[in-house]
C-alpha cells in the first residue's frame, strides 16, 4: 500500500514506520522539518515538508495514497496545562486533522484514500471506576475527554467523502525510545521508585510493537470502523504497574509519589497520572487480533531485555 503518515518521526510514528516497511508498504511522512526527521527514520521512508496549516502540496500527495495515518499532535505530558498549552494541544491535533480531511475532500472520488486512521486516546473516557470499558462507552468529562471528542469529530468528517475512518484510542505506550516508561523507570534505578498515589487508579497500556502491529492489521483486514481501543487485554492498577516495574528492574517499589505534590508540580496535568480507566480492546479481540504482549510482566521484560542488548 501507499501510506501517508503525519507525525511519523515521533515516538510512536518512527516505530510504526519500521513495522510498515517490514511489511513492504511504501511510506510518505509529512514533517515540518524533513532534514531533522530524516535522522530518526529509515532511508526507505520518503519525506515531504508540511507545516500542518495548509493543504499546499497535500492534494497531489494524497492522489497517490491508499491510506492516511494521522499521529500529529504536540506531546500531552511535556508541560503544565496552562491555557496557552491547552490551546497548543488542541490546535496541533484538531486543526491538522481538519486540514487533512479538507485536502482529501477536494479530490475526486476515485482518487481519494480508501482509509483514514486517526489517533485519539483513552482519555476520551475521562476518569472512570467502571470495569471493562469498551468502545461503546460514552465520553467522560475533563480537558482530555473534551479534546478527544472534538478531535474524533473532526476525523469522522472524512466518512462524508466515502473514506473508511478508524479512531485509534491509544493507552499508555510502553517503549524504550520515548514515552512514559523511561521517565517512570528513572527513580527506580536510584532505589526511589514507587506508585503514584492513590495507587488504585487503573493503567491502560500497550507495548509499542503491539500498537504498530494493530495499525498494520487494521490496514490489511479492514474489519474495524470507528473507535478502536489500542490497549493490552490486561489492565492493572498503578500500584501493580510499579510493583512489576520494580520487579523487572530488581528494585523496590516502596516510595509512593504523593498526589498533592504532583498537583503542586504539574497542576491540572497531574490528573493524567492520578486517575485512570479500565479500558479493554473489545473490537480488536472480537475481530481476531492477537497481542504478542498481553501481559504487563512479559511486556516489561521484553523492553528491558532489549535495552540491555542495545544500550
Amino acid at each position: 500500500m501507499n501510506i501517508l503518515l503525519a507525525g511519523g518521526s515521533g515516538f510512536i510514528g518512527s516505530y510504526l514506520c519500521r513495522t510498515l516497511l517490514g511489511m513492504h508498504h511504501n511510506l510518505m511522512v509529512l514533517s515540518r522539518n524533513p532534514s531533522q526527521a530524516r535522522q530518526h527514520l529509515p532511508k526507505e521512508v520518503s519525506l515531504s515538508e508540511w507545516n500542518g496549516l495548509t493543504t499546499h502540496a497535500l492534494e497531489q500527495l494524497l492522489e497517490r495514497t491508499d491510506a492516511v495515518i494521522n499521529l500529529a499532535g504536540a506531546p500531552i505530558a511535556n508541560a503544565r496545562w496552562t491555557q496557552a498549552r491547552k490551546s497548543l494541544l488542541r490546535n496541533s491535533r484538531i486543526n491538522r486533522t481538519k486540514v487533512l480531511v479538507d485536502a482529501m475532500s477536494r479530490l475526486s472520488k476515485d482518487k481519494r484514500p480508501g482509509m483514514f486512521i486517526n489517533a485519539s486516546g483513552v482519555g476520551f473516557y475521562g476518569p472512570q471506576d467502571v470495569e471493562n470499558i469498551s468502545e461503546q462507552f460514552p465520553p467522560g468529562q475533563g480537558f482530555l475527554a473534551d479534546l478527544c471528542v472534538d478531535w474524533e469529530k473532526e476525523a469522522m468528517r472524512a466518512e462524508q467523502y466515502g473514506i473508511h475512518v478508524v479512531l485509534l484510542r491509544i493507552g499508555m505506550v510502553l517503549g524504550n525510545n520515548g514515552g512514559a516508561l523511561s521517565k517512570m523507570a528513572l527513580p527506580f534505578r536510584f532505589f526511589l521508585g514507587g506508585p503514584i498515589a492513590p495507587g488504585t487508579q487503573h493503567v491502560s497500556w500497550i507495548h509499542q510493537e503491539d500498537l504498530s502491529q494493530l495499525v498494520a492489521w487494521i490496514l490489511e483486514t479492514k474489519h474495524c470502523r470507528g473507535p478502536v481501543n489500542a490497549v493490552a487485554p490486561e489492565v492493572v492498577t498503578m500500584q501493580k504497574f510499579c510493583h512489576e516495574l520494580g520487579k523487572v528492574l530488581d528494585r523496590p517499589s516502596w516510595l509512593p509519589v504523593p498526589e498533592f505534590l504532583l498537583k503542586i508540580a504539574l497542576g491540572e496535568l497531574a490528573t493524567m497520572m492520578t486517575t485512570g480507566q479500565q479500558v479493554i480492546p473489545s473490537i480488536a479481540q472480537r475481530h481476531g487480533f492477537t497481542f504478542r504482549y498481553p501481559n504487563l510482566e512479559h511486556a516489561l521484560h521484553s523492553l528491558f531485555r532489549e535495552l540491555s542488548q542495545h544500550p
